[in-house]
C-alpha cells in the first residue's frame, strides 16, 4: 500500500486534486462576488380583528373610514442580499404586491437600513407598489400592511435586470452539489494519506516539496469546510430580515 502511495503517478494525482481544489474555491468565490440578488418575503402576520359570520350583519367596524370585518397586520421584508447594487434603472417595472382577496387599508415603510434609503409606496385598494430605488448590497426595508381579508394571500410581481426571480428571505441557498457532499473532504483525506506516506520513508523529495504538498492538501480540506460553513451561516445572514 505504501509503495502505491509513493508512486509518482499517485503523487501527480494528489497534487492535481489539491490544485483543482484551490481553483474551484477561487471560482466559487468569484461567482459569489458577482451575485445580484433580491430577497423578499413575509416577516410576520398577525390577526388584529375577526368578526364571526353569525353576527357580521349586525356589527360594523370602520377604520380610516373603511368598513372592515377581518383585519390583519402584515410585515414584509425586502433586502438586497447579493453583492452588487440594484439601481432604479434596473427596475423594468415597479415591485408590486397584489391582494386578490383583500382590501388594503393602509401601507407604509416602517424601517429602512440605511435610515435614509428613500423608499416610497403607492397603495390602491387591492395592491401596493414600491417605487424604484437604489439598493446597495445589504440595504433592506420593512413594509407594513393593514389588510382586510378573511384569509390573507398575496402575489408578487417584479421585473429587474439580471434578477430572474426574487428569492425568499431567511433561507439559505444551496452551493453546487460537489460542495454539498463529503467529496471535498474525501479528496483532501486521500491527499493527506499520500503525503503522510512520504514521512514514513526517507525518499528523494526535499522538505520544501513535502511542505508544499502538505499545505495544498490542508487547503483543500479547509476550503471545503469553509464553503459548507458559509452555506449554513453566511448566506443565511445575507438573506436575513427581522422585524426591527
Amino acid at each position: 500500500m505504501l509503495d502505491l502511495l509513493r508512486d509518482p503517478v499517485w503523487q501527480f494525482f494528489g497534487a492535481a486534486f489539491a490544485v483543482l481544489g484551490i481553483a474551484v474555491a477561487l471560482w466559487i468565490y468569484w461567482l459569489q462576488r458577482q451575485t445580484k440578488e433580491l430577497a423578499f418575503g413575509i416577516v410576520s402576520s398577525r390577526r388584529l380583528l375577526s368578526v364571526a359570520d353569525e353576527v357580521s350583519s349586525r356589527v360594523t367596524v370602520e377604520l380610516d373610514g373603511k368598513s372592515v370585518k377581518n383585519l390583519h397586520l402584515l410585515v414584509y421584508g425586502l433586502k438586497n442580499s447579493g453583492h452588487r447594487a440594484i439601481s432604479p434603472n434596473d427596475f423594468q417595472r415597479a415591485l408590486k404586491i397584489s391582494f386578490p382577496e383583500g382590501q388594503v387599508i393602509s401601507a407604509e415603510i416602517t424601517s429602512e437600513v440605511p435610515s435614509k434609503l428613500g423608499a416610497t409606496l403607492v397603495a390602491t385598494e387591492s395592491s401596493i407598489e414600491l417605487n424604484p430605488l437604489l439598493l446597495n448590497s445589504g440595504d433592506k426595508l420593512l413594509i407594513q400592511v393593514l389588510l382586510s381579508a378573511s384569509s390573507p394571500s398575496e402575489s408578487v410581481d417584479a421585473r429587474i435586470i439580471d434578477i430572474p426571480s426574487l428569492v425568499p428571505i431567511n433561507t439559505r441557498p444551496r452551493l453546487p452539489a460537489f460542495f454539498d457532499s463529503a467529496m471535498p473532504i474525501f479528496v483532501g483525506v486521500l491527499i493527506l494519506i499520500a503525503i503522510g506516506s512520504y514521512f514514513l520513508d526517507s525518499g528523494e523529495q526535499s522538505p520544501p516539496m513535502y511542505l508544499a504538498f502538505f499545505g495544498l492538501a490542508l487547503f483543500s480540506v479547509f476550503q471545503s469546510f469553509v464553503m459548507r460553513l458559509r452555506e449554513k451561516v453566511g448566506p443565511t445572514a445575507r438573506r436575513y430580515v427581522g422585524e426591527t
